[in-house]
């Protein structure tokens, strides 16, 4: 169970990264719904404490990641 909540909380705060990346208002607060699932994910394994620990830099490392994969080039 622990296995899937950590997959499911990762694959989240991925969709959420995704979602900030439009600049629609409703696409904001979506990304702010999954993300708070996302750190109930890890919450669930983790408790309280741990999970926001673990929730925020992972969604930090996420946003980069999704950043520097998925941004625009510059135009030059």
């Amino acid at each position: 169970m622990t296995f899937i909540y950590l997959t499911l909380g990762c694959l989240l705060l991925v969709a959420s990264s995704l979602l900030l990346r439009h600049a629609s208002s409703a696409s904001r607060w979506l990304s702010l719904l999954v993300f708070c699932i996302a750190t109930a994910c890890f919450i669930a394994v983790y408790g309280n404490i741990a999970g926001v620990f673990i929730a925020v830099p992972a969604a930090l490392l996420i946003g980069l990641l999704t950043a520097f994969l998925l941004g625009k080039k510059p135009q030059n």
